[in-house]
């Protein structure tokens, strides 16, 4: 079977990677349309599954900064763009499987000329995110119009299943398949001297729905002597306004605790991160999927995450604490027992295999392009009649 995978800019290549390990094993002959790797970078994705035809120059072009390169960049998406299409008419896969869009509006023209030539199926990885994620106001206009256009959709979670059909999305159009188990292609060490206090990790993109403000608040509640006792990294690529953070944590004398890694981490340094701590922390407000709960989840540190999504859905008691999203008490208490306890995690968490992943993927390909099939010898049997 024979299917081309969009994921423009490379969003999110360890999942990329493990599905297509997934497609593989179920006879799916997988290509993904993609960005080429950027300088220092390693490509997450097999040479021969990979058509860089997106951002081809841009990415390379460091000089470029601020708003000439968010023009040049979209510029570049409608080149990129047309790329796909001349390629999609000429090779007519089976299935076009959309795993991210960028451009909506423009992608959504793109989707309605697709499917005049095969289906397309859709994953939304997130129903929730918004105005204030660090996107542009183009990423948000028309945010939801693809998942009217798509043939099929994919969601991780039985509650962005519940949102989708909440918007009008029709139920037999919607596939909860999950998201399955990621790990570092370094090997994560303890280290031999390591910080005494309980170390515990905010980790990802910093956005104003992951809650960095609220864990701030949770701590600034802790008993002197406990907050003594606990080191908080926040590391991750700001997409937001980090300043007024930054003040908070000064303002509440917290400096001791907090050390803010405001970059995106190369990948030896998230090893040797995640081997200093001692639990990931996720006070987020809202989420549906979660790739980075996915990555540490077979560490065996504890975790502490709102009660929300695939936390919700997901987590177990060995595994770590739940509360609820915004509840700046419940999150200090979470922390306090973690402090003073110094539970350990569970690396045993059920989660579905990448082939068992791949064998679902497939088998909704297949129902799809039957579907797309139907609807065209339907309409040539129409047009025979008239």
């Amino acid at each position: 079977m024979d299917v081309l995978l969009v994921d423009p800019s490379l969003y999110t290549g360890p999942y990329d990677a493990a599905l297509t390990r997934g497609l593989l094993a179920a006879g799916v002959r997988p290509t993904w349309i993609t960005r080429p790797a950027r300088p220092g970078e390693r490509q997450p994705l097999p040479h021969e599954c990979t058509d860089a035809c997106f951002y081809r120059r841009i990415d390379s072009a460091g000089w470029l900064q601020g708003r000439p390169r968010a023009i040049a960049k979209g510029c570049a998406h409608v080149t990129g763009m047309a790329r796909l299409l001349r390629r999609i008419r000429r090779r007519r896969p089976d299935v076009v499987h959309i795993q991210w869009i960028v451009v909506p509006l423009l992608d959504c023209a793109a989707m309605a000329l697709i499917r005049r030539w095969c289906p397309v199926v859709l994953t939304v990885h997130d129903t929730v995110t918004g105005k204030g994620d660090g996107s542009s106001w183009l990423q948000r206009l028309g945010r939801e119009l693809p998942w009217k256009l798509a043939d099929k959709i994919i969601v991780h979670t039985r509650s962005a299943r519940q949102t989708l059909l909440h918007k009008g999305i029709p139920d037999e159009r919607i596939s909860v398949i999950p998201h399955g188990p990621l790990s570092l292609p370094v090997p994560v060490v303890r280290p031999a001297a390591r910080d005494p206090r309980w170390t515990v990790v905010l980790f990802g993109e910093i956005k104003p729905y992951k809650g960095c403000d609220i864990l701030i608040d949770a701590v600034a509640e802790l008993p002197a002597a406990l907050r003594r006792q606990l080191r908080v990294v926040v590391a991750g690529r700001p997409r937001m306004d980090i300043a007024p953070l930054a003040g908070r944590i000064e303002a509440l004398g917290l400096g001791e605790q907090f050390e803010l890694r405001l970059r995106r981490l190369p990948e030896e340094e998230m090893a040797q991160l995640f081997g200093e701590a001692d639990g990931f922390v996720f006070p987020y407000r809202q989420i549906d999927a979660s790739g980075v709960y996915h990555l540490v989840r077979s560490l065996g540190k504890w975790l502490i995450a709102s009660r929300i999504g695939v936390f919700a859905e997901g987590m177990h008691d060995e595994e770590g604490t739940l509360v609820a999203p915004g509840d700046v008490a419940a999150l200090a208490r979470a922390l306090e027992h973690a402090i003073t306890t110094r539970p350990r995690g569970s690396a045993n968490g059920s989660l579905a295999s990448w082939p068992e992943i791949g064998r679902a993927t497939r088998a909704l390909y297949e129902g799809t392009r039957a579907d797309f099939l139907a609807r065209a010898l339907s309409r040539r049997g129409s047009a025979w009649q008239r």
